[in-house]
């Protein structure tokens, strides 16, 4: 497996994860061979990385000063399994270079990412390369779902496109895309060597979710439980018939409608893998903005917001959740909500 680490300048960023990360997985003596290599999306060629790099790094006995830098362009992108981005905006600028969505994920992303320290103070880098070990020390080797092969990448490639209209944009891309992104992402966490129909289900998660708008039914609790079961059944509809038209075979496109459209029988494992994603997913890049959203609500209140979240999620679901760095006040939160 080769994994790059992307940034904008490749001399501090990310040098220094994969520096660090290259460390890590030595020490595990990981299963796989694991290259991890690194280059920037705005980088000239042959530079050194930054003197403050070099000098953190040498603080955790590893050695920086023979890096040179590289530029994304210069690379064979579709050699690399996962690639890990400092920032959404590091994303996007992957993404218009052709690389899957599924490969793609930003370092620490439930606080937005990694900031440049280019420019800053020693201090500046010694934050940055605590954000980046906290990340190090939470990674999981995950295989991507490419590894199904070309038929996988055309099925996947037919909701990319539907997801492509999605009106709504965030980080620069389709808001239902990136949802899909992440769902993927979690789904290889919970369930490595997950199914090509519980990946596909995932990626069909917020299929279209805009087409059946919330303002159309009542505003109160029984009209949004109405909405939400509308917007699933076609969903479910919505996937088959891509999938359909796709060339999948007929059990395949099924399973998939029947995980999307929320059908599937009390105790699916893997309609418990996709709520445990969906979890996740609110707990890293949703719970903030929620929180933001609602100044007038009490402590108490995102207490219960939280602990209602965590009954959905299985024992793997909330060992997973507690690996995710949020925001010191968030996290005073979930600890508050999970304690017994």
């Amino acid at each position: 497996m080769k994994i790059l680490c992307v940034c904008t300048g490749n001399t501090c960023r990310s040098p220094m994860l994969s520096a660090l990360l290259s460390a890590e997985l030595a020490q595990r003596h990981a299963e796989q061979a694991v290259t991890v290599e690194s280059a920037g999306t705005g980088a000239d060629n042959g530079m050194p990385a930054s003197p403050e790099a070099v000098a953190c790094l040498a603080n955790l006995g590893l050695d920086l000063r023979g890096h040179r830098s590289r530029h994304v362009d210069a690379l064979d992108l579709g050699a690399y399994a996962r690639v890990l981005c400092m920032t959404s905006g590091h994303v996007a600028h992957m993404r218009s270079r052709g690389v899957p969505a599924a490969k793609l994920e930003v370092v620490n992303g439930a606080s937005g990412g990694v900031p440049d320290p280019y420019g800053g103070t020693q201090r500046d880098y010694e934050q940055c390369v605590a954000q980046l070990t906290r990340y190090v020390r939470a990674f999981t080797l995950v295989e991507p779902p490419e590894r199904y092969g070309s038929q996988f990448q055309h099925w996947q490639a037919a909701i990319d496109r539907a997801h492509a209209n999605d009106p709504e944009r965030s980080d620069g891309q389709p808001a239902e895309q990136l949802y899909a992104m992440r769902l993927q992402r979690w789904i290889g966490e919970l369930v490595p060597g997950a199914s090509m129909e519980l990946h596909l289900a995932a990626s069909c998660q917020h299929l279209e979710r805009w087409a059946i708008p919330r303002s159309e039914f009542a505003a109160d609790k029984a009209g949004y439980f109405t909405w939400r079961k509308a917007v699933q059944a076609r969903q479910g509809e919505r996937a088959a018939a891509l999938l359909s038209a796709a060339g999948c075979p007929e059990g395949l496109i099924m399973r998939v409608a029947q995980l999307v459209a929320k059908n599937a029988p009390k105790g699916d494992r893997e309609a418990q893998a996709l709520e445990d994603a969906a979890c996740l997913v609110f707990l890293e890049h949703e719970l903030s903005g929620f929180a933001a959203e609602h100044p007038d609500y009490t402590r108490d209140k995102f207490i219960d917001i939280i602990r209602k979240t965590w009954r959905k999620m299985s024992p793997d679901g909330h060992r997973l959740a507690l690996s995710i760095a949020l925001p010191e006040a968030l996290a005073e939160l979930v600890k508050a909500a999970v304690a017994p």
